[in-house]
This record gives structure tokens, C-alpha cells and sequence, in this order.
């Protein structure tokens, strides 16, 4: 329900966005949001997959939990004051964000909260209840601020900044749930120095999908005027959202799957089996609705005047079942057992792509180029996972089934592997 709520009420007020602010208003409040979504990458830097996969593993102890909360608080706390400064700066040599303070400030505030959002400790304590019902709440509230304060373009703003109360409603919950549950340290030094190394490489994963999926519509936007960017910034908002319907399935394993690499790698590699090929399936079924629905979807959401974004939308169809494969092989398998380095070959790899597609395609042909660009850069992680686990799997045969890091992820991807050919 709460992923439900985080992409489709969205959806739910683009038909209204779409018509009071127009194609142009809507690319403006798309790039201030882009801006925003990298400051929340680089507050959340990661503690989504490694403070919950550290919460999971010492669920036990009240004490090593409180240490790892309390050091992920305060990393996230200096890492926002960072980010916020840096955007500051760069704001001034961006002149859509120079002229619209509001708007940038409107932007602060959301990536900051976005951040900020206390998920990987809900998910690590496998406590959602409460933080459920209070995102959800909060996110209904926002839907009705926004059809009541939102009425003309100079109101954009307020969109972005109405979108930040449901996560800080999330980080006050967290931060009750952690005073009431856990045993809670002054922050230290030392505290948010471990908790920034054992996030580090999950930020460098999720910072390199950020450059073919946050950045598209800041690379876009150098080449295209803002309609076009609006057109783009519509089908990819619809694209998103599609995909976000995989995550319950990623997000309700993963928890279990972290528990498990530690404690049962035979329970583990069966529940890793199970969550593949019920992802994998679910990829398949939203693509091929997407794609098969994309001018009724784009009608009804946006209205005529965004008919141009049918075809870009019909692109980025294929996404949700890469994704789906991606994520089955990468994040399902690889992540829990500690082998984030693999998964980050793999980001890297689709990063570059991106980037070099893009450059070629955006220029010439426009929101569609872009959409190309990211459906290759998907293709090309979901290869490179698809190499891992081929020469992974090739090495447990040839060395037996005695090493002890191997047989869980080698028996783990293969039903996957067989899939994905």
C-alpha cells in the first residue's frame, strides 16, 4: 500500500498538474524535482540497502541496533547540510533555478526530506505498520493540498513542497520508533564514520542509477526547450510509477533475504528462487500493458495536449521487465550475500551507457532519443548481471559445491538465469 501511494497518487494529480500548469510550468517543476531527487540520493547515500541489510542481521541486540539507527541519522544529517550548500552554489550558474527561489527552495526542501525518509529502519526491524499508515495519511493529505493551493503556474512550488510532508511525517515516525525500540547512543564520531563506509558502495550503486534515470530530464533539458522536457518528464513520471509497482515484491523480500544470508543460506536461496520468479512475471505483465495501453494512459492522465508523449511512453514499456530481471538477479541475489561490488560493475556499466547515448541521441532526436538512451542503459546492466551470474554459476561447477560463498547465490540465480535466455 505504501509503494501503491508513493506512485500512483502521483499519477492521480498529474491530470490536473498537467492541465493548471501546462507543458511548459510541468518541465520547470520536473527539473526543480530532478535537482531535489539527487540531493535525496546523496542524503539517503545507500542506507536503504546497507542500514537494512545491518538492521536485519542484528535485529537481536537492541544495543548494536540503537548504534547503527543512531549513526545513520547523524551520517544523514551532515550529508544534508552538505548537499544542501553544494545545490546553493550550483543554483547560481542555473538560470531556471536562479529566477524561481521558490521553486529551488521548494526543491531543497523535498530532496532533503526524501532522504531523510527512515525506511531502511522500518524495513530492518520489519516494522512497517505504523510507518505505513502514516505515510499513506500524510500522502492523501498532500493530493488534497494540492488540488486546494495549486492553481496557476506561478503556484508550482507548492507542488514540490506539498510532496515533502509525507517523508517528513516518516522521518518523526522513525525517530519515535527508535527512541521506543532501541537503545540509543549520543552520536559519534566513530557512529557515523561506519555508518557512511557500510553505505558507501550502495551510494555509488544508487548515485550510477541516478545517471540514466534522476539526470535524464537535467540532460535533456540542455538541449530541449521546456515542452519538450515536459513531454519527456510526463511518459518517464508514468514510466516510473509502472516500475515502483515491482518494488513491494523487492522491497518485502529483501529484509528476509539479508536475514537469511546470514542465518539459512538453503531457506535463503529457496526464498531467492520465489521472489524471481514472481518479479520476473510481474515485469512481463506491466510491460506489455504499458506498452499496449499507452495512448489511453497519456489521454487520460495528461489530456490531448500531451499526445506527443504516447510515443515515448511506448519506449520506455520495456522497462519494468528489464528492471524486473535486474532487479531478480542483482538486488534479490547478489545484495543480501554482500556482493554489492558485482551489482556496481553492472550500474557502472549502464551509467556509461546512458551517457553516451545520450549525448548522441538527445540532441538530434529529442525526448525520444532520451527514452532510447535509457532503455539501452537498463539493457546493458541487465547483460552485465546476466554475465556475472553465468561465470559465477560456471565456477561453482567447475569447484564443487565445498566453497562456502557460492552455492547459495550459484542455485539462488539459476531458475533466473533460464528465464532471462
Amino acid at each position: 500500500m505504501v509503494q501503491a501511494c508513493r506512485k500512483l497518487l502521483p499519477l492521480f494529480i498529474l491530470p490536473y498538474l498537467a492541465r493548471v500548469l501546462g507543458p511548459s510550468g510541468w518541465g520547470n517543476v520536473a527539473f526543480a524535482q530532478g535537482v531535489g531527487e539527487f540531493i535525496s540520493i546523496f542524503v539517503e547515500f545507500g542506507f536503504i540497502l546497507s542500514a537494512t541489510r545491518d538492521l536485519a542481521q542484528s535485529k537481536g541486540s537492541k544495543g548494536d541496533c540503537g548504534r547503527i539507527a543512531v549513526g545513520t541519522f547523524a551520517a544523514q544529517a551532515v550529508l544534508a547540510t552538505i548537499g544542501i550548500l553544494v545545490a546553493l552554489a550550483v543554483s547560481t550558474q542555473v538560470p531556471l533555478l536562479h529566477s524561481h527561489p521558490r521553486l529551488l527552495c521548494a526543491g531543497l526542501v523535498y530532496g532533503v526530506a526524501q532522504g531523510m525518509m527512515p525506511t531502511w529502519l522500518f524495513q530492518g526491524l520489519e516494522r512497517m505498520t505504523l510507518a505505513s499508515f502514516l505515510e499513506i495519511t500524510s500522502k492523501v493529505a498532500a493530493v488534497g493540498a494540492v488540488f486546494l493551493f495549486v492553481h496557476s503556474p506561478s503556484d508550482e512550488w507548492k507542488v514540490l513542497f506539498f510532496q515533502s510532508l509525507a517523508p517528513v511525517v516518516s522521518l518523526l515516525a522513525g525517530v519515535w520508533v527508535a527512541h521506543r525500540h532501541l537503545t540509543l547512543y549520543v552520536p559519534t564520531f566513530d557512529m557515523v564514520w561506519e555508518s557512511i563506509k557500510a553505505g558507501w558502495k550502495m551510494f555509488l550503486l544508487r548515485s550510477g542509477l541516478a545517471t540514466y534515470s534522476t539526470a535524464n530530464v537535467l540532460i535533456l533539458a540542455m538541449f530541449a526547450p521546456a515542452g519538450i522536457v515536459g513531454y519527456y518528464a510526463s511518459a518517464e513520471k508514468v514510466s516510473k510509477a509502472i516500475v515502483g509497482l515491482l518494488l513491494p515484491i523487492r522491497d518485502a523480500f529483501y529484509p528476509r533475504l539479508s536475514h537469511l544470508a546470514a542465518h539459512s543460506a538453503k531457506e535463503g536461496a529457496r526464498l531467492t528462487k520465489i521472489s524471481a520468479y514472481i518479479e520476473i512475471g510481474a515485469g512481463v505483465i506491466l510491460s506489455v500493458a504499458t506498452f499496449a495501453g499507452a495512448h489511453l494512459i497519456v489521454s487520460l492522465v495528461f489530456g490531448r495536449t500531451f499526445e506527443a508523449a504516447v510515443p515515448i511512453l511506448q519506449i520506455l514499456a520495456l522497462l519494468p521487465f528489464i528492471v524486473s530481471l535486474s532487479d531478480a538477479i542483482g538486488l534479490q541475489s547478489l545484495l543480501p550475500a554482500g556482493k554489492e561490488s558485482l551489482v556496481m560493475i553492472a550500474i557502472v556499466a549502464g551509467g556509461l551507457v546512458n551517457m553516451a547515448f545520450a549525448v548522441m541521441l538527445a540532441p538530434r532526436f529529442m525526448a525520444e532519443g532520451m527514452a532510447i538512451s535509457v532503455v539501452l542503459a537498463e539493457a546493458a546492466v541487465c547483460a552485465v548481471l546476466m554475465f556475472i551470474v553465468a561465470r559465477t554459476t560456471a565456477l561453482f561447477q567447475e569447484q564443487g559445491p565445498n566453497r562456502p560463498d557460492v552455492p547459495t547465490f550459484a542455485s539462488a540465480v539459476e531458475a533466473t538465469t533460464r528465464m532471462g535466455e
